[in-house]
């Protein structure tokens, strides 16, 4: 199912994000996986994209194989790198052909060795462009990507708040944020763009799971997200007790999607890592909680 029509009819939706996998192995860990996640009912799920394309046959193999033996409808990271508008249509019809009605699009992060991201010659420059070309070709619900404490390149978070309404407003039927972990920003970004809009955006949490200390910083120093005091406060002074410490995060990450939802977002988009303990914990506390997701 096309999610711009999936959004029409759900409130709220649940979905999980997946990476393609490196090696054989890998295959069966996150086929475990999904295994596990799919009987929570998940509305959706998406598949990451490898930085310059570099997974782009295996990120088409897996949502073939999501929706073919799981019948989940899944969603295609894409992304502008090392590729010209010609080649990403030619990509695009064979998303088409093959039944891949969803993308996520983004600019994507400058390749391996680059410090900025600098289009190809005859390539898209920004996620708005890449959006726009998919609109032009037609038989695709794109979502695109939110960033509540802004873009690390952008020159302030209205500034990148203002490009998320640009986004929406040029074909996105909605957004999917990077990982953070204070309410209040969420809250900020969408008003901010409602404001621009003059309607509410359908912005969806992405839910990092904390489960440990190193993880965390590792996740932040890589999207760039700050750590809330609260939550190294939480967390930092377990470090070497990690049973303590993952108990400690995953209640911050269920207190956190429970705020979220109290705001109004309408869902959560957990990052699964190709693993399934954490999400699956995540959406049934909340569901034992009484939360609707």
């Amino acid at each position: 199912m096309r999610l711009d029509q999936l959004f029409a009819t759900r409130a709220r939706t649940l979905s999980f994000e997946f990476f393609p996998p490196k090696n054989e192995r890998a295959w069966y860990t996150l086929e475990d996986s999904i295994d596990q996640l799919v009987p929570l009912g998940p509305d959706f799920v998406s598949v990451t994209y490898g930085a310059g394309g570099t997974t782009r046959a295996k990120t088409r193999e897996v949502v073939e194989q999501i929706q073919g033996r799981w019948g989940v409808t899944a969603m295609a990271h894409l992304t502008c790198v090392n590729a010209t508008r010609a080649e990403l249509g030619a990509l695009l019809d064979e998303y088409h052909g093959a039944g891949i009605g969803n993308l996520l699009a983004l600019r994507g992060d400058p390749p391996k060795g680059q410090e900025r991201f600098v289009p190809v010659d005859g390539g898209c420059s920004h996620a708005a462009d890449l959006i726009a070309l998919i609109g032009a070709r037609g038989g695709f619900a794109t979502l695109c990507a939110a960033f509540p404490e802004r873009h690390p390149e952008a020159a302030s978070r209205e500034a990148d708040w203002d490009r998320l309404a640009d986004k929406l407003r040029g074909g996105a039927c909605a957004a999917i944020t990077q990982l953070f972990f204070d309410p209040a920003d969420y809250r900020a970004m969408c008003a901010h763009v409602a404001a621009r809009l003059g309607r509410a955006p359908r912005i969806i949490p992405g839910i990092w799971p904390v489960v440990d200390w190193a993880g965390l910083q590792k996740a932040c120093q890589l999207s760039r997200a700050a750590i809330p005091e609260r939550l190294r406060a939480a967390i930092e002074p377990l470090a070497g007790d990690r049973a303590a410490a993952r108990r400690a995060g995953m209640a911050f990450t269920v207190a956190l999607c429970r705020e979220l939802l109290a705001a109004g977002a309408p869902g959560l988009h957990i990052y699964a890592l190709n693993r399934s303990t954490a999400a699956a914990e995540i959406v049934t506390a909340l569901r034992l909680l009484g939360e609707s997701i």
